[in-house]
């Protein structure tokens, strides 16, 4: 009789079923997402090409808020802050002890790749009208994440796809991939993630 628990016991025949993922469809990330009010990390940007020996590495700072207040800092090599607050984009470099007005026609480009950051952290990836989004399962070493392919082709000699990998946390990021066509690929790993703490105005607003 034990032998036939032990064996009942060990096939799981009354083990409740796992809990479904929160990463188990584009609406359930949505759902999960939108419990995040705020978010807080750290991050660590890895640049990886061809022509370089070594791969470029900066790190900074990452906050934001619902619905579209977003504050990325670069703090080393070299400082810079890009800032949105309520879909207004601002970037300045830093000169010695001064923060510089970034006028440069970068800030353009930048502005469409904030925007599609502040849907990731959303998790409303359905609503990008520059990327498809698709579901992968995790396999092969990789996490889950949704893999994102440029609509416009002229987008897709450029960028040939971008990986969203899930953290641990419901609704958060844990890494992002950037695949540049042909050229490298940029790897950036979020670290220290605090959500729904209290961030000021301040924190989206032109550096002092």
């Amino acid at each position: 009789m034990r032998g036939l628990l032990l064996f009942a016991f060990l096939l799981g025949a009354d083990a409740p079923a796992a809990p479904a993922a929160w990463y188990q469809s584009l609406d359930s990330i949505r759902e999960a997402a939108s419990t995040l009010k705020t978010l807080q990390a750290s991050f660590t940007q890895t640049r990886t090409l061809r022509i370089l020996r070594k791969p470029l590495v900066s790190r900074g700072i990452l906050a934001y808020r619902r619905p579209d207040d977003l504050r990325w800092e670069y703090q080393s090599p070299l400082a810079t802050l890009l800032v949105v607050r309520k879909g207004n984009a601002q970037r300045w470099l830093r000169r010695g002890h001064e923060w510089v007005t970034d006028h440069s026609a970068k800030l353009e480009a930048m502005k469409l790749v904030l925007g599609e950051i502040g849907l990731w952290l959303d998790g409303n990836f359905n609503a990008s009208k520059t990327f498809r989004p698709e579901l992968r399962p995790p396999g092969k070493g990789r996490p889950a994440h949704v893999r994102l392919v440029p609509l416009d082709p002229s987008l897709g000699k450029i960028i040939a796809a971008i990986a969203i990998s899930f953290g641990e946390k419901p609704g958060t990021v844990g890494a992002i991939d950037i695949f540049e066509h042909g050229e490298g690929v940029t790897h950036i790993a979020f670290d220290d993630l605090r959500a729904n703490q209290d961030l000021p105005d301040e924190r989206f607003e032109p550096p002092r």
